[in-house]
């Protein structure tokens, strides 16, 4: 659907059918939920949902990390949005970016296709190209993040992360696991 009005009304109506509706998305047009607005008896229908895809049964311990992930913004406008099959668990694959020995590579490795990270100086120079498959929802082709702001973000989705998964935590008894997050958050 090229239409943003019709593709809204589509995401709209999907999280209607799928009783999320009362959610805030992050994104006009996307099904992205804010994360830290998730009641317990509305992660537990989710992690039903994901654990139970049609009438394959999949353990917790077994499963992939829950789908989604992080969207970054540069002055308030998204420039990096969570890809096919992206989960939770590629905020982790961003740490490595701020680290002072990086120097390129891809990352988001759960979703497809992965954008690529090159540090020149203080800066990050991200790329989102792949001669197979189109970024949808699109991305910038290339931008620059400054490396101080970049960490300062992962800082602040880190301690939302750490949020979710004490809320998830408190299901882990009901899925047979000792820490459900390891498995739905951190995709050990």
């Amino acid at each position: 659907m090229q239409n943003p009005l019709q593709w809204e009304q589509y995401e709209a109506r999907i999280l209607q059918i799928a009783g999320f509706n009362n959610y805030r998305r992050v994104l006009l047009g996307s099904s992205f939920i804010a994360v830290d607005d998730w009641t317990l008896s509305d992660l537990q229908k989710l992690i039903d949902a994901h654990l139970h895809p049609g009438d394959e049964v999949v353990e917790a311990a077994d499963s992939c990390a829950l789908f989604g992930g992080g969207i970054l913004f540069l002055d308030g406008t998204p420039v990096l949005v969570p890809q096919c099959c992206g989960t939770l668990a590629d905020l982790y694959s961003w740490q490595v970016l701020v680290k002072p020995q990086f120097q390129s590579g891809y990352f988001c490795m759960e979703g497809h296709p992965c954008p690529k990270a090159t540090r020149q100086g203080p800066v990050l120079h991200i790329t989102c190209h792949d001669e197979d498959e189109g970024f949808d929802p699109p991305t910038l082709p290339e931008f620059s993040v400054g490396i101080d702001a970049l960490a300062s973000a992962i800082s602040t989705a880190e301690r939302t992360l750490t949020g979710l998964c004490e809320k998830v935590d408190r299901l882990s008894s009901h899925f047979g696991v000792q820490k459900l997050s390891t498995h739905l958050i951190q995709g050990k």
